[in-house]
């Protein structure tokens, strides 16, 4: 099959810089989720989550989603980056009526191991300002289990579960998902604002393939289905260390990879947003293209949720349904 397609729908351009001595705009996006008209975007250097408005247009407004300060410097600023690379929008659950906004830190420094959550209003705006979560005693458990440092890059959640997405590497624990129970984080939100390991339920490895000889290892995740889970990958860390290339895929409620298929090598995708629409989904993805200087786009792109509905070049491409 040829590439999926990306169009690039605009740039990550703010209001207002995110802190002092930085261009206006988001320029590490690494999560991105769309509740009615408003499309969050979280960035692995940044306090702060991104606010755009389909409708309206114009530059993102920013609000405050973890308190303190960064470096003004790079090479600091990047040591000292809460490193917030999940971003997923939580279902209702007691005391949260619309639901609310999840970001987590991927746990691969000391000081990544916390995270926010942000209440949801009935028009999908954010609600009251958003409340820190600690992730330590669960990402301890991660840690634990898969013999390793980890790396969060993604959060969907499905049926009573949310799922997170470690990114693997070649060297330490694979890519894996581990599942944490709804009904815990619904008590963690209106108590303690901890989630502690014994919430962790299940974890298991998985491999994906390589694209031009570099592993494929998992960027981002959401929610397509209420038993189905759209995913990302990215090639990245050759000998070069450049980007390889990206893939989307989709994973059942029994954990098995239903769909995997190439994307544009142009983008370095980080985080994707998902919806199915009369048997097509439409996807949102934001990329970090490792320039500073640079915006980082927000892009679209469809397939059919199909297989059988895939273009394929030649007999015996991969339909990508085992």
């Amino acid at each position: 099959m040829p590439p999926l397609e990306l169009s690039r729908l605009r740039d990550l351009d703010l209001s207002e810089p995110p802190d002092n001595g930085m261009p206006p705009h988001v320029a590490s996006a690494s999560g991105v989720v769309r509740r009615g008209d408003f499309v969050y975007v979280i960035g692995d250097d940044l306090l702060q989550v991104a606010v755009f408005g389909l409708a309206t247009g114009g530059p993102g407004e920013l609000r405050q989603a973890l308190a303190g300060d960064l470096p003004d410097e790079h090479q600091w600023r990047k040591r000292d980056k809460p490193d917030l690379e999940a971003l997923t929008a939580l279902p209702p659950v007691e005391g949260e009526p619309n639901g609310g906004l999840l970001g987590l830190g991927s746990g691969s420094k000391r000081g990544r191991d916390r995270g926010f959550f942000w209440s949801f209003a009935a028009d999908g705006s954010l609600h009251c300002e958003s409340r820190p979560i600690d992730l330590h005693p669960v990402y301890e458990a991660l840690r634990d289990e898969l013999g390793g440092a980890i790396n969060i890059e993604g959060a969907a959640v499905l049926g009573e579960r949310l799922w997170l997405f470690h990114r693997g590497n070649r060297t330490e624990a694979p890519n894996a998902v581990a599942e944490v129970e709804l009904a815990d984080l619904a008590l963690t939100l209106a108590k303690d604002l901890r989630i502690d390991a014994r919430e962790v339920r299940s974890a298991r490895a998985y491999e994906l393939g390589d694209v031009d000889g570099v592993p494929a290892c998992f960027s981002d995740a959401t929610t397509l289905l209420d038993d189905l889970i759209c995913f990302t990958a990215s090639a990245e860390g050759g000998q070069d260390g450049d980007i390889r290339g990206s893939v989307v895929g989709t994973i059942d409620a029994s954990g098995e990879v239903r769909r995997l298929r190439a994307i544009d090598a142009h983008w370095k995708v980080e985080g994707v947003h998902a919806a199915v629409d009369t048997g097509v989904i439409d996807l949102l993805f934001v990329c970090d293209q490792d320039d500073p200087g640079e915006p980082s786009p927000l892009l679209s792109g469809t397939m059919p949720i199909d297989a059988r509905f895939d273009h394929r070049d030649s007999p015996g491409a991969p339909g990508g349904t085992p």
